[in-house]
């Protein structure tokens, strides 16, 4: 996976439930690894969800806070 990532240029923002059976935590902590290995700007929250895969399609208040502290944090590089 680090090889695989080693040539992109963009920022990344992984988010994971806990509770998601498709894309399991530990697989984004494999990324978040590889990224981190390949020195990219990488920005992770796990969120302790009991709502499965679907968890992101509902109104979770973490979820949204990590999504809008990521969004603010682009603005605010922006505005600079």
């Amino acid at each position: 996976m680090k090889a695989a990532l080693a040539q992109s240029l963009a920022k990344f923002f992984l988010v994971s439930f806990t509770t998601d059976w498709r894309f399991a935590p530990g697989r984004s902590r494999e990324m978040v690894q590889a990224l981190l290995q390949n020195g990219r700007d990488v920005s992770y929250a796990e969120i302790d969800a009991p709502h499965g895969h679907d968890a992101f399609l509902l109104d979770d208040p973490r979820y949204l806070s990590a999504m809008r502290a990521y969004f603010e944090g682009i603005a605010k590089e922006f505005a600079a």
